[in-house]
């Protein structure tokens, strides 16, 4: 597999997070609406068989990449006792120079945290149905509105987003390309259709920095979450989240909308992995939601980026 990094110029701010699954889900849609059912199915048995055709990474603010949990080793102690150096930095992201220098084992140097924003909160008021006009009296609530941004002295600088995509062949990558550029025609997340998720496909280039396997690797750093198959690593750092997962589009309005919590393991896990390191782990999560004539699945697969992880501590 080949590994691409797709750079997502935001035009809007969004309410669903920049993360693989969600991103799989529209693309799903996508097949579904343009190419019929059976597209769809046959996609998604590639996924059922053990041959993913595509991956994707979350969604990452373009030069920084989801901070990963590798084992430190202690720093030597002076005559008198006390530890030498600094503590490894703590924070979301570390820049793509420390991840690399991270994926070959070593400590890289203290840098200073990202200086952008990844949500704001704003105030909005409702509109009367029949005028437009904001509706009197105590009609104000807040959103929390993810995105990532600079705050300048006169305004907000946005920045651009990265997905990096690994294609089994020349022919899955431009079919990720042309699906990426259709998806950003209509939008990302929830309520698209009000000016949320907005995007375009601004770059799209070769990414082997992530192909290629560290002397010594014996594990990975995944860029998405994901859950473990039965027989996948199990031994790592990671952390844990819970998605309250949705359905989408015509399947958003049934009596069921929403999926099954499903807890995974969060981007930036690390597992130790008998050679050779896979490009990916993890599996479809199957009867995701209550809808038991529907075969709804769920994207959890890591994104692996082969590293050399020190001894577990």
């Amino acid at each position: 597999m080949k590994t691409y990094c797709a750079t997502l110029r935001l035009r809007s701010a969004t309410l669903s997070p920049w993360q693989a699954d969600t991103l799989f889900g529209h693309l799903c849609w996508l097949v579904r609406y343009a190419h019929g059912e059976p597209a769809l199915l046959e996609l998604l048995a590639r996924y059922r068989a053990g041959d993913p055709p595509l991956l994707f990474s979350d969604g990452c603010p373009a030069g920084w990449l989801p901070r990963p949990l590798v084992p430190h080793p202690p720093a030597p102690p002076d005559p008198a006792g006390w530890a030498i150096g600094p503590a490894p930095a703590r924070g979301s992201w570390v820049s793509a120079a420390a991840f690399a220098a991270l994926c070959q084992g070593e400590l890289p140097a203290a840098e200073p945290p990202p200086s952008f924003e990844s949500s704001r909160v704003v105030q909005k008021s409702l509109a009367a149905r029949l005028t437009g006009a904001d509706v009197p009296g105590d009609s104000t609530y807040h959103v929390e509105e993810l995105a990532y941004y600079e705050q300048k002295i006169d305004a907000r600088q946005g920045r651009d987003l990265s997905v990096y995509v690994r294609a089994a062949d020349d022919a899955w990558a431009e079919r990720a390309h042309d699906w990426l550029t259709q998806l950003a025609a209509g939008g990302y997340g929830a309520r698209k259709s009000a000016g949320y998720g907005q995007f375009t496909l601004a770059g799209w280039e070769p990414w082997p920095q992530f192909d290629r396997v560290p002397e010594g690797a014996n594990g990975f750093i995944s860029l998405s979450n994901w859950a473990p198959a039965r027989h996948d690593p199990a031994e790592g750092r990671y952390h844990t989240l819970v998605k309250y997962g949705k359905l989408g589009e015509a399947l958003a309005v049934t009596e069921h909308p929403f999926k099954y919590p499903l807890m995974l393991l969060a981007a930036g896990s690390c597992f130790y992995a008998a050679a050779p390191i896979r490009p990916w782990y993890g599996r479809l999560v199957e009867q995701i939601a209550e809808l038991p004539d529907l075969p709804i699945a769920q994207y959890a697969y890591a994104f692996a980026v082969p590293a050399r992880l020190g001894a577990a501590g």
